[in-house]
């Protein structure tokens, strides 16, 4: 049997059953959808008895039957960060169990995308489309993310912009370049969205160490200077009275 289970944000978020039910099982960790430190993995292994196999990009995406294989003669755990199901490489991961015939399991924990939402103090019906700023490369410059915004503001939404998350640093695209290349793609799209004068929400490490949460001008936003983790940005759309209320009493607006 195969079972998917997520370890929320902070390093002590997983379930009580998620933490039973990894004792029966052999355990493994991907780290590399969401950000997930050592001192967390530590933290399971000593919950569990047990120690952690972290898993590569490869062996998910490249070996992932012979992963599911193994389940089919003995329990195996994937540990996940954040909720399960969220990443498409989870959903890829039960896909291969269900045409090999494995019976899964999910364990669902916090996620990053709930949390972010409940602390920018918006409501959460008023959410359109996710999109994400991807790393620019000589060859690969993206702005497609902004038709994404665009149209969330059209029809009066907020929208949740994750960034570019790299496992070997550790950590998100760094604010300036995401802010860097909003404003690129606002000078291509010429649609009056982005401005030095737009107010943001920036979400780092959400629920756990080292974390921050602003709401500021964008230009403010360009000095940030944040650490390893994982980064959103939330560029909302009108903000209703009750909404204004909340995030003045969660900010310094």
């Amino acid at each position: 049997m195969l079972f998917l289970i997520g370890t929320g944000l902070s390093y002590n978020d997983m379930s009580l059953s998620s933490i039973e039910i990894c004792k029966s099982c052999d355990v493994y960790i991907e780290r590399y959808t969401s950000y997930v430190n050592d001192k967390k993995i530590e933290f399971i292994e000593r919950q569990i008895g047990k120690s952690i196999t972290v898993l590569s990009r490869s062996d998910l995406e490249e070996n992932l039957n012979e992963i599911v294989k193994l389940a089919k003669g003995r329990k195996i755990a994937i540990l996940v960060g954040g909720d399960p199901l969220t990443a498409t490489t989870h959903k890829i991961i039960f896909s291969e169990a269900a045409k090999q015939g494995v019976e899964t399991k999910i364990y669902h924990s916090s996620s990053i995308i709930s949390a972010a939402i409940g602390e920018s103090g918006l409501d959460f019906y008023r959410f359109g489309q996710i999109c994400t700023i991807s790393r620019w490369s000589d060859k690969y410059k993206p702005v497609s993310f902004y038709e994404t915004i665009e149209r969330n503001f059209r029809n009066d939404l907020h929208s949740i912009v994750l960034l570019d998350y790299d496992p070997k640093q550790e950590k998100s695209l760094d604010i300036n370049d995401a802010i860097e290349i909003l404003e690129k793609a606002e000078a291509h799209y010429k649609k009056g969205v982005i401005n030095e004068t737009t107010r943001i929400f920036v979400i780092h490490n959400i629920s756990m160490d080292g974390e921050e949460k602003h709401f500021t001008r964008l230009k403010q936003a360009k000095g940030l200077s944040l650490g390893n983790g994982m980064t959103l940005i939330i560029v909302p759309s009108k903000i209703t009275d009750v909404e204004k209320e909340t995030i003045a009493s969660l900010y310094e607006v």
